[in-house]
C-alpha cells in the first residue's frame, strides 16, 4: 500500500509537471504568432505600462499564482489535500481549453486568462508538495523506515524526466507542422496554419488532457485527511512505545 500510495503521488507529480513545462515552452509561441498576429514585438499594456506580451502575461500568472497560495491553503484544510488539488487541476484544465479558443488580436482576454492560470498554477506547485510528506509517513507506518531519500530522489528524477519529455514533445511537434524561425532582422513573421494550428493544439487541449491525467492519479491517492491522522496517531503510539521498552 505504501508503495501504490507512493507511485499515485510521484506520477501525479510528472504529469502536471509536463504539462507545466509543456504550457510554459509553448506559450511564448502562442502569444507572439496566434494572439499578436506574428507581431514579435507586440506589447501589452499593464497598468500604464508598456511590456512584451509575453512578459505581461507570464508576470500576471506568477504574481497571482502568489497571491492565490492563501486560498488553496484554505481550501486543503476545508476539505483535503487532495481535493484542492483535484480542483484546482481541473480548473486549469478548462482554463487551458478556454485559451484555445482565444481569437487573434484579444490581448485583454488572454490578460483575463493569465489571472485564471495563475490562479490554478499555484495549486500545482504548492499541494502535490503539500501531500508528499504525507505518503512518507506512510512508509514509515508501513515498513518501520523513513526514507525519504529515495522519494524524493524518485521524484525529482521524474519531474526532470517529465521535463524532459514536454520539451522534446513541443519542439518534435512543432518541426512536424513546419514551424518556420524568423530571420533576425524581421519584425512581422506569419507561421503557416499547419504551425500556428499545432502551437494551439499544444497548448490547450494537449495542456488540458495532461492535466487530467493528474487527477486522474490524484483520484486513486488512498491517503484522506482521516486515513492521514490515523497514520500520525498509530506512529505517535508505536514512538511512545518504543520509548518505553528501551
Amino acid at each position: 500500500m505504501a508503495q501504490e500510495g507512493g507511485y499515485e503521488q510521484r506520477s501525479t507529480g510528472a504529469h502536471e509537471r509536463t504539462a507545466f513545462d509543456l504550457v510554459a515552452l509553448v506559450l511564448p509561441f502562442f502569444l507572439v504568432y496566434w494572439v499578436a498576429g506574428g507581431n514579435l514585438l507586440a506589447k501589452a499594456n499593464l497598468f500604464g505600462i508598456e511590456l512584451a506580451i509575453e512578459s505581461a502575461v507570464l508576470g500576471i500568472l506568477l504574481i497571482i499564482a502568489l497571491v492565490a497560495i492563501p486560498l488553496w491553503t484554505w481550501v486543503s484544510r476545508r476539505f483535503d489535500k487532495r481535493s484542492a488539488y483535484i480542483g484546482g487541476m481541473i480548473f486549469w484544465a478548462v482554463v487551458q481549453l478556454f485559451i484555445y479558443s482565444i481569437p487573434q488580436g484579444e490581448i485583454t482576454l488572454v490578460l483575463w486568462m493569465a489571472v485564471l492560470a495563475g490562479i490554478s498554477v499555484s495549486t500545482a506547485h504548492v499541494m502535490p508538495e503539500a501531500i508528499f510528506p504525507d505518503v512518507v509517513e506512510w512508509d514509515e507506518l508501513r515498513t518501520r523506515k523513513r526514507r525519504e531519500g529515495i522519494y524524493y530522489g524518485s521524484k525529482n528524477f521524474l519531474r526532470k524526466l517529465a521535463s524532459a519529455f514536454a520539451t522534446a514533445l513541443a519542439l518534435q511537434v512543432l518541426g512536424w507542422f513546419e514551424y518556420q524561425s524568423p530571420p533576425a532582422d524581421v519584425t512581422q513573421f506569419t507561421q503557416t496554419p499547419r504551425a500556428l494550428g499545432a502551437i494551439r493544439f499544444l497548448i490547450g487541449p494537449v495542456g488540458a488532457l495532461l492535466l487530467l491525467a493528474s487527477v486522474a492519479s490524484a483520484w486513486f491517492y488512498p491517503l484522506s485527511r482521516e486515513r492521514h491522522a490515523r497514520v500520525r496517531r498509530l506512529l505517535a503510539q508505536r514512538k511512545a512505545l518504543d520509548a518505553a521498552t528501551r
